[in-house]
C-alpha cells in the first residue's frame, strides 16, 4: 500500500504543477492581449515639426478635442502626447526631442482642433 500511495502522491504532484504553469501561461496571455487592445483603442494624430534655433514645434491635428483630457509628459528626450475627442477617440504620440536642447520646456497652445507644443530649451554646446 505504501508504494501506490507514493505513486498517487507523485501523479497529484506532477498534475498540481502542471495547473500552476497553465494558470500563469494564461495569465501571461490575458495580460498580453489586454495591452495589445489598449494600444490599438489609441490613433496616432496627425502632427508637423517645425524647427528653429532654440525651439521646436509641433503642431497636432485633433479634431472635436476635448481640452481637459489633453495629456502631457516630459520625459528625459521624450515628450509624450494623450488626449480625447468629443466622439471618445483616443489619440497618443510619442515625439523625440532633439538631443542639443538642455532643459527644455513645453508651451501648449489649442486653435481649432489643432495643439500646438512649443518645445523651447537652451541650446547645449
Amino acid at each position: 500500500m505504501p508504494a501506490y500511495k507514493d505513486l498517487e502522491d507523485m501523479v497529484r504532484k506532477a498534475i498540481e504543477a502542471e495547473m500552476k504553469r497553465m494558470e500563469e501561461i494564461i495569465e501571461f496571455v490575458s495580460r498580453e492581449v489586454k495591452e495589445s487592445m489598449e494600444n490599438q483603442s489609441y490613433i496616432e494624430p496627425l502632427y508637423t515639426e517645425i524647427r528653429r534655433e532654440n525651439k521646436v514645434v509641433y503642431v497636432l491635428d485633433v479634431p472635436y478635442l476635448r481640452d481637459e483630457t489633453i495629456y502631457i509628459k516630459l520625459e528625459k528626450n521624450t515628450l509624450n502626447f494623450s488626449c480625447t475627442d468629443n466622439r471618445g477617440t483616443k489619440y497618443r504620440l510619442s515625439l523625440r526631442i532633439p538631443n542639443d536642447m538642455s532643459q527644455p520646456e513645453v508651451k501648449v497652445s489649442r486653435v481649432k482642433g489643432r495643439v500646438c507644443l512649443i518645445v523651447e530649451g537652451k541650446a547645449s554646446k
